[in-house]
């Protein structure tokens, strides 16, 4: 076996995290003596308690809600999409020089992969306007040839920031950004995809719901819902009236499994991973 490798996972309020499941299971499929830890940071001591991480021996980390965004201007330089998205879940640390990554929208698009002939063309709603909705439409935008979204989200200003940015650096995207107070499910019927981009329904927020109100679900379509909570009220909902449904456990393990090939240089196989994980 190999030894002294060390990752962790950085965000706020992460205890319900399966991450570390999720690389221990890694570390025994690849024959690896790794250890990874969750870091949990008051967003008032980031500033001075993620550069002491990165400084610490860490060679890898994965970043979650609230820092994927906040996390760039901290890092010596980060890859194409990660760039593109402004949005970081995934750094590399070697020799003190720290490279952000976004492994999220290959993970994103995994379990999408079997709908991709009735995805083409057509229209999403995204809720949410953090880093996981950022990956989201442009996985859907440049992996499924989505032409049209609508995004809401509860906070004008990042939703202005979302557009600028997406529109900035992606050609041709037709998005609109608003509310949910403002939102009329009329103006758009048939979405292909809804994605839940936010923490709502998930772990730390299982009673409440990202939907707006009104909203009812459309018979027909894919509901994504990037939360992995087995009690995740929306995913039960959307399957019942026919959508198809999918969590983010999925998504959880391919975007590790990126970020660990971008660590190490190794690759190891998605199934047996999640099995381990989700299945075990």
């Amino acid at each position: 076996m190999t030894s002294g490798r060390r990752f962790g996972l950085v965000g706020y309020n992460i205890a319900y995290s399966r991450s570390p499941e999720i690389f221990r299971a890694i570390f025994d499929i690849d024959g690896v003596d790794g250890s990874f830890d969750t870091f949990d940071i008051a967003p008032a001591d980031f500033e001075t308690g993620l550069p002491e991480l990165l400084a610490s021996g860490v060679e890898g980390l994965s970043v979650t809600i609230p820092y994927k965004q906040e996390v760039v201007r901290y890092l010596d330089d980060v890859d194409a999409v990660a760039r593109t998205l402004q949005t970081v879940n995934s750094i590399s640390v070697e020799n003190g020089f720290a490279c952000g990554f976004n492994t999220d929208v290959y993970g994103f698009s995994l379990p999408l992969q079997p709908h991709a002939e009735y995805l083409k063309k057509g229209s999403a709603l995204i809720i949410g306007c953090g880093g996981a909705a950022r990956a989201a439409v442009y996985s859907l935008y440049t992996d499924f040839e989505l032409s049209s979204f609508i995004i809401l989200g509860r906070t004008k200003v990042r939703l202005e920031q979302l557009r600028r940015t997406l529109r900035s650096q992606i050609d041709g995207l037709n998005i609109t950004v608003l509310r949910p107070a403002d939102f009329n499910p009329a103006d758009f019927e048939n979405p292909r995809i809804m994605v839940n981009a936010t923490p709502l329904g998930g772990a730390n927020h299982a009673a409440e719901s990202p939907l707006p109100k009104g909203f009812t679900w459309p018979s027909r379509g894919i509901y994504y819902d990037l939360n992995y909570n087995r009690d995740n009220r929306l995913v039960e909902s959307s399957a019942e009236v026919g959508m198809t449904a999918i969590g983010g456990a999925a998504m959880l393990v391919g975007q590790a499994l990126r970020s660990y090939q971008l660590w190490t240089g190794r690759t190891v196989a998605f199934q047996p991973v999640f099995d381990a994980v989700f299945k075990g």
